[in-house]
């Protein structure tokens, strides 16, 4: 029993490891950039207030820094006077926003595990009292080592920084090139590589999704140079696209794919979005980089007004 005690504060600790290597490893699922961009960055950051510019940015320190806790909380350079404490202060203030969505009735998957394991608010803020409750044991029962070395914690946070940011390069609004993952699925004649695109995911008779394509059409008729939109419906109610269309106001280029092709899934819609998803989708992309991707009709759903503000 002595030993299991003796041994308790290097098991918590473990424990602390293995969650935050999780988080962050969870905010890049099913892929880097989805996770980081659609799930993270619009899901959780830019509700809490964080610009589209400055979202980026963030995501990449916060999970470089879980992934830096996951090192550091393991050895004791300064773990009592920095390590820990800066760890029970990102924790709370993640749990204050929780909190705030909780009051609102938010039951929505908070992000905190990105995709691979859906949390609702309250879910995330009991995990996250849980956690500080661990950390609180451990600042009160380990001890720094007398010749912490502070250039050895830094140096390995930058190192991870590097990383983070080399791997996953910011995308920018400027004429540099790329691939859209979603090239291969859209077809030829709508070069969604070349200039500013908006890509729109579809189904003809959701009312969400027409209200979206109107609101498109509005807003196109008061910005200049607004970029060409293309739509991929599903096949699900492809009778109503005509109806859809006169309903938007434009007849605008689409594309209708199987709902779901059990003989070839790479090209059926629900791959296509990574078989997690909520109509309607709006994606806005400059060169092929993705600069906003809106979906469901929650907390990251299409607003026409703060759409049309990125074109102001």
């Amino acid at each position: 029993m002595n030993i299991f005690i003796n041994k308790l504060p290097l098991l918590t600790r473990v424990l602390i490891s293995a969650l935050f290597l999780l988080s962050a490893l969870a905010k890049l699922y099913p892929t880097p950039l989805y996770g980081i961009t659609k799930v993270f960055e619009e899901g959780q950051l830019i509700p809490m207030g964080f610009s589209e510019g400055l979202a980026p940015f963030i995501s990449r320190i916060i999970i470089g820094f879980e992934f830096f806790i996951a090192f550091a909380i393991l050895q004791r350079n300064y773990i009592k006077k920095l390590v820990v404490p800066s760890t029970i202060l990102l924790l709370l203030i993640f749990s204050i926003d929780l909190s705030i969505k909780i009051f609102s009735g938010d039951t929505e998957n908070c992000g905190c595990f990105g995709q691979l394991i859906p949390m609702t608010p309250l879910e995330a803020l009991i995990k996250n009292i849980f956690t500080l409750l661990l950390l609180f044991y451990i600042y009160k029962n380990v001890e720094d080592k007398k010749d912490s070395n502070f250039l050895l914690l830094l140096s390995s946070y930058l190192l991870i920084l590097v990383m983070m940011f080399s791997l996953l390069p910011i995308p920018s609004n400027s004429s540099a090139k790329q691939m859209s993952s979603f090239s291969s699925y859209v077809e030829k004649d709508f070069d969604i590589n070349n200039g500013k695109k908006i890509l729109c995911f579809f189904d003809a008779g959701c009312e969400h999704c027409m209200d979206a394509a109107k609101s498109l059409t509005s807003i196109s008729e008061e910005i200049i140079d607004f970029p060409d939109v293309h739509i991929v419906f599903s096949d699900t109610e492809e009778a109503k696209i005509p109806d859809f269309l006169n309903y938007a106001g434009k007849d605008y280029s689409y594309q209708v794919v199987a709902f779901y092709n059990p003989d070839d899934e790479i090209n059926s819609y629900l791959e296509i979005l990574g078989f997690e998803y909520e109509n309607p989708v709006v994606i806005y992309l400059n060169n092929g980089n993705q600069m906003r991707f809106f979906d469901g009709t929650s907390s990251n759903q299409f607003v026409e007004e703060d759409f049309k503000n990125i074109f102001k």
